[in-house]
């Protein structure tokens, strides 16, 4: 199932939580093409959520930002979240179905 561009994002903040590394290292990690990457890591950049560093050897190092981070941990917040959201129903259903399978066979042929 294809990511979507949510997913995309939060995959590169999430590579770049890690630790700062160069533009390769990111497209590896992220599984994620050059051309889309550039255009995904500009975008990051113009909303002052990743910078661009500059390195020894000539190549730039991206780093997430605080405020990258607090982005991040606000989508891994909310992704939990609806995570938790399709799984209480069926807790729910689950306990239901235990309170009766505890009940005295009786009490089940009285209801």
């Amino acid at each position: 199932m294809p990511r979507s561009k949510l997913e995309k994002y939060l995959n590169i903040l999430e590579v770049l939580v890690r630790k700062p590394l160069h533009f390769e290292k990111i497209s590896y990690k992220a599984n994620m093409d050059c051309r889309l990457l550039k255009r995904y890591l500009n975008s990051l950049i113009s909303q002052k959520l990743v910078e661009e560093r500059p390195s020894s050897n000539e190549k730039a190092i991206y780093a997430i930002t605080e405020r990258g981070l607090a982005v991040f941990k606000t989508l891994q917040a909310q992704k939990y979240l609806r995570k938790l959201k399709n799984i209480l129903p069926i807790v729910e259903e689950a306990n239901e179905v235990g309170s009766l399978l505890s009940r005295p066979t009786s009490e089940l042929e009285e209801s």
